[in-house]
């Protein structure tokens, strides 16, 4: 969704007050200048966890995370919704790395399902209280992940994933129509098909078994919205009017990166699946490598000799790269793609982690938020961090010492470096 649109414009109550560092959250390791790409993961899962979670609604046994830190104080502050999807997608990002020290996962595990709770809470008790296909379409992604995660450690995926899941699922097929020529509804007044919803749309399709479905609004997509000379995504078709049976439509050529993003998961994960032919599988692989192409050029650009993913400032925006780096990552580590192609992916993730990192600023959390902070090894342990919006400047400069940090930025830059602890580096 643009920046100024979707679920910013969802216009909720205060996400939930905070209750401290608890048992169950995750405490860093040591993480200084030559930390690993795990350690700096930690460090991210640690600090949002540590600065924006608390109880949704006050309510034991749940958890949201506040739009903000320090935390908005009025009542009526907005919660959310898409960026608690993207929370709850880190968390998993950290259970899965986690695998092979059950209790660190199992620790994941059970904030993702607080989490849960938390949003089905905040949203009236149904995670379908949404205006918005696309922000539905990012918790089913998220909630289906999560069972993976609830299947890793136990067997079987939780009954609250499996219903929230099923709510979803309904939901977005009925936003999927033939209307303008197929693809997915950006939101319950139906005269929008965007980038947006229908690309983590065809991905929910991919991962539900539902191929014909997904191989449909990848279809419409690739015809309709897009750019082959740029191999990007425009934005949308709106419905400009309509009358005695003939629809006039206008195309929404803004680009915004993300959109890249699940488009390139679903590319990738329908040529993986099962009944893919080998014609089409080669088809679709050559359409996500051509979509790897197109994010280079026009969402990357080179910092200190290494490329790295624009910045799209705070709000909905501060998510975009973060979005745009998990399925970036995918693409880095399947092997039916060129060579080139992962060697891009890979590139910019780890470029993007690199320099998140080397702008970020680190304090100890029981000192004054406004206080200079530090980034000295010996006390990184007990620290945590803020990170720039903006890989390319550094956190003292763009989010300035107790100026309020935004949630999206702070998921966003867990996300990267969760992505780029999954990939091999040199």
């Amino acid at each position: 969704m643009p920046p100024t649109t979707g679920a910013s414009a969802a216009h909720r109550t205060a996400t939930g007050e905070p209750t401290g560092p608890a048992a169950s959250r995750e405490s860093a390791e040591p993480a200084g200048p030559g930390a690993t790409a795990a350690q700096r993961a930690d460090k991210a899962a640690h600090s949002v966890q540590e600065l924006f979670g608390g109880r949704a609604l006050g309510v034991p046994g749940t958890l949201l995370g506040a739009p903000a830190h320090p935390r908005p104080t009025s009542p009526r502050a907005p919660w959310h919704y898409w960026w608690q999807a993207h929370l709850l997608d880190a968390l998993v990002d950290a259970g899965l790395r986690t695998l092979d020290d059950p209790a660190r996962a199992r620790r994941f595990r059970r904030e993702g399902h607080r989490l849960l709770r938390g949003i089905t809470l905040r949203s009236g008790g149904r995670v379908t209280h949404n205006s918005y296909y696309d922000d539905m379409a990012w918790l089913l992604l998220a909630v289906g992940r999560l069972a993976g995660l609830d299947r890793a450690l136990t067997g079987r995926p939780d009954v609250a994933c499996l219903d929230a899941g099923r709510a979803l699922l309904a939901r977005l097929e009925q936003g999927h129509t033939g209307d303008l020529g197929g693809g997915v509804f950006w939101n319950s007044r139906h005269d929008v098909k965007n980038t947006a919803s229908s690309a983590p749309t065809a991905l929910g399709f991919v991962r539900t078994h539902r191929r014909e479905q997904a191989a449909a609004v990848l279809d419409w997509l690739r015809t309709t919205l897009w750019d082959p000379e740029r191999k990007v995504f425009h934005d949308g078709l709106r419905l400009v009017a309509a009358g005695s049976g003939t629809e006039v439509t206008r195309l929404d050529e803004r680009l915004f990166s993300y959109s890249s993003g699940p488009v390139l998961g679903a590319l990738l994960e329908l040529a993986d699946a099962p009944g893919t032919d080998e014609e089409y599988r080669a088809d679709l692989l050559g359409a996500a490598a051509d979509v790897v192409a197109g994010a280079a050029q026009e969402y990357g650009r080179e910092q200190d000799g290494a490329p790295v993913l624009r910045a799209h400032g705070g709000g909905d925006g501060g998510l975009f790269s973060g979005i745009l780096a998990r399925y970036l990552a995918d693409a880095a580590l399947h092997p039916g793609l060129p060579a080139t192609a992962r060697r891009t992916a890979a590139a910019l993730v780890t470029g993007t982690a690199d320099a998140l990192w080397a702008g970020r600023r680190e304090f100890d959390p029981a000192v004054d938020f406004g206080a200079p902070g530090t980034t000295d090894p010996a006390a990184a342990g007990g620290t945590v961090a803020i990170f720039s919006p903006d890989p390319a400047r550094h956190a003292n400069d763009s989010q300035r010492p107790g100026v309020p940090v935004e949630l999206s930025t702070q998921v966003q830059a867990w996300t990267v470096l969760e992505a780029a602890a999954r990939l091999p580096r040199p």
